[in-house]
């Protein structure tokens, strides 16, 4: 299947403002999880590499940098994907959703693909307005929590988007707590050594 820039941008418009719809076609393509897994590698490459233009463009202040080689970020946030697509799996499952591991993941990495597409308008935009970029950046996370809202519904067939909603929240705590654990064994600290 090719996809096309025209056709993406399009899907993500669509995503952003029907985003139940899109879930559905999404979550009906069933994907084999070898498929997901590379999708995963794909898109934490990206991820790095918008980081590490947005570190470029804005470096952060020296007592502030976390020293972190690209494979040990790459890990971590590849990691984070797949515990919050397991939480999202779990705790929906608690709430009576019938939602699976697979299905989660999927979502995942559509909606982190949605919110690099979102990124990459948000570091144009900063070369000409910061102010308007950070707007962005507030939109785009209330947008983002919206869509993740719908695809969860979707996923786990909730009768309501408040199951999904708290469903979301939980799973969102519980990956932050996996992550900090995570970049632990990583050997990341707080003030940003390497141990």
């Amino acid at each position: 299947m090719n996809v096309t820039l025209q056709g993406w941008l399009r899907a993500v418009g669509a995503t952003l403002n029907a985003p139940a719809d899109i879930a559905d076609r999404v979550l009906s393509k069933r994907l084999a999880r070898p498929i997901l897994v590379q999708a995963v590698i794909v898109v934490a490459i990206i991820n790095l590499m918008l980081l590490a233009i947005v570190s470029l463009l804005s470096p952060p202040p020296i007592e502030d940098t976390v020293y972190v080689t690209p494979f040990t970020l790459t890990i971590l946030i590849a990691g984070s994907m797949f515990i919050m697509a397991s939480a999202i799996a779990r705790v929906g499952s608690i709430f009576g959703g019938a939602g699976d591991f697979d299905g989660a993941l999927a979502a995942v990495i559509w909606l982190q693909a949605v919110g690099l597409t979102i990124d990459i308008a948000q570091i144009f935009l900063m070369l000409m307005s910061p102010t308007l970029a950070f707007m962005l950046g507030i939109g785009a996370l209330v947008a983002l929590f919206w869509c993740t809202v719908n695809f969860i519904n979707v996923l786990h067939g909730f009768a309501s988007l408040g199951k999904a909603t708290i469903t979301l929240v939980i799973a969102m705590i519980g990956t932050i707590f996996a992550v900090v654990v995570m970049m632990a064994l990583l050997g990341i600290t707080p003030s940003g050594d390497m141990t």
